[in-house]
C-alpha cells in the first residue's frame, strides 16, 4: 500500500531537510545533506517504478535548452512517478527569438512551477536563474562546468557497491576528455568530500590547465593510471563540444587510452567499470565490456538515477513553501 510506502520514506527521513533550496553544485552539498539523499534514494531505489502522490499537485519544467537523452528522461520519468505535472522547453522555446534566460525563467516561475530542471551549454545559467525564481533551480548540466544529480548517481553506485559510508581506501581512475567534461567537474568534487583518491588520465590537450589544483594525480599513461584501481570512470570525447579539434583521430584515441579488457583487468580484481553515458563503444569503452563483464555498473547508475532525481525532487517540493516565503520578503 502507497500509505506503508510513504511511512517508510518519511521515517528513513526522520525529519531531516535540505540545506538549500537549489541545488547547481556540488559545493553546496554538506555532509548531512549527502547523508539524507543517499538514504532516502536507497529507499526509492526498492521501490522502483511504483507510483506515488508524494508531489501531486506539483509542477516542474524541464528547461533543456541543450540535447539530452538520460537525463531528460530520468527527471521526467521521476516526477511523473511522484505524480508531478510536467512539460519542457527547449531549443524551440523564446531564447531562439533572443528572449534572454532571466525572461525565460521568470515567465515559466509565473506559472507557480515548484521545480525548474535547467540543462544549458553555457555555464552558470542556473545558479543565475535560482536568484531570480521561487521555483527550486536544478542543474541538468551547464557547459563545461557541473552535472551535480551525475555526481550523486555515481557516488551512490561506488559507495553501495563497497558497503561503506565514504571512499577514504578507494582509488578512482577518470579516463578521458577531462576538459569538456561538466561530468568530471561535479565528480572530482564529490569525490573528495568523499576521501578517495583521484587519479586523471588523458591526452595532456584534453586536461585543463592545473588539473591538480583539483587534488588529482595525474597520468599520461593510462595503463599507470590504472594499475590497482578500485573504480576505472570512462568519459567519451565531447565533439560536441569542440574536443576533437584537440585530438588526431577518435582512433589514435581510442588506440591510447580506450577501455579493453586487458586494460581493466590492471584495476583491483574487484574493480568497476562505470561510464556516465552515453558510451561510444569501441572508442570510450570496448564493446564487450559495456554490458555483458559483471564489473560494468553503466546501467546501475542509470537506475541510481531515477533514485536520486526523485529524491531531490521529493524533498526540495518539500521546502517551496519556505521558500515562498522568503522569496517575497526581497
Amino acid at each position: 500500500m502507497e500509505t506503508d510506502k510513504v511511512a517508510n520514506l518519511d521515517k528513513i527521513r526522520n525529519k531531516r531537510d535540505l540545506s538549500f533550496f537549489d541545488l547547481y553544485s556540488v559545493d553546496q552539498l554538506t555532509k548531512d545533506d549527502l547523508s539524507l539523499i543517499y538514504d532516502v534514494a536507497r529507499e526509492f531505489r526498492k521501490l522502483k517504478t511504483a507510483k506515488l502522490s508524494l508531489n501531486k499537485g506539483a509542477s516542474m519544467i524541464n528547461a533543456f535548452f541543450e540535447s539530452s537523452t538520460r537525463t531528460l528522461a530520468s527527471f521526467d520519468l521521476s516526477a511523473k512517478q511522484l505524480s508531478m505535472d510536467t512539460t519542457s522547453v527547449g531549443s524551440n522555446s523564446s531564447i531562439k527569438k533572443k528572449e534572454s534566460f532571466l525572461d525565460t525563467a521568470e515567465t515559466v516561475d509565473a506559472m507557480n512551477v515548484k521545480i525548474i530542471v535547467i540543462r544549458s551549454a553555457e555555464a552558470g545559467v542556473s545558479e543565475f536563474i535560482s536568484r531570480h525564481t521561487k521555483a527550486s533551480v536544478l542543474n541538468a548540466g551547464d557547459g563545461w562546468h557541473e552535472h551535480p544529480t551525475q555526481a550523486l548517481l555515481d557516488t551512490l553506485t561506488m559507495l553501495d557497491y563497497f558497503k561503506s559510508n565514504d571512499l577514504m581506501d578507494k582509488t578512482v581512475t577518470i579516463v578521458g576528455d577531462i576538459m569538456h567534461s561538466r561530468v568530471f567537474g561535479s565528480l572530482v568534487r564529490l569525490l573528495k568530500k568523499l576521501g578517495a583518491e583521484i587519479r586523471v588520465s588523458a591526452p595532456d590537450t584534453l586536461l585543463p590547465v592545473n588539473v591538480e589544483k583539483f587534488g588529482v594525480k595525474v597520468f599520461y599513461n593510462v595503463e599507470e593510471a590504472l594499475k590497482n584501481a578500485d573504480v576505472v570512470y570512462a568519459l567519451r570525447v565531447q565533439e560536441e563540444r569542440g574536443a576533437k579539434g584537440f585530438i588526431p583521430s577518435i582512433r589514435e584515441y581510442s588506440k591510447m587510452y580506450g577501455i579493453s579488457k586487458k586494460r581493466l583487468d590492471l584495476a583491483k580484481e574487484n574493480a568497476i567499470l562505470m561510464h556516465p553515458g552515453p558510451v561510444i563503444r569501441d572508442i570510450d569503452v570496448h564493446s564487450a565490456l559495456v554490458t555483458l563483464d559483471s564489473r560494468s555498473h553503466i546501467l546501475q547508475q542509470v537506475e541510481n538515477g531515477l533514485a536520486i532525481r526523485k529524491t531531490l525532487l521529493w524533498l526540495l517540493v518539500n521546502r517551496y513553501d519556505k521558500r515562498e516565503k522568503e522569496f517575497t520578503l526581497k
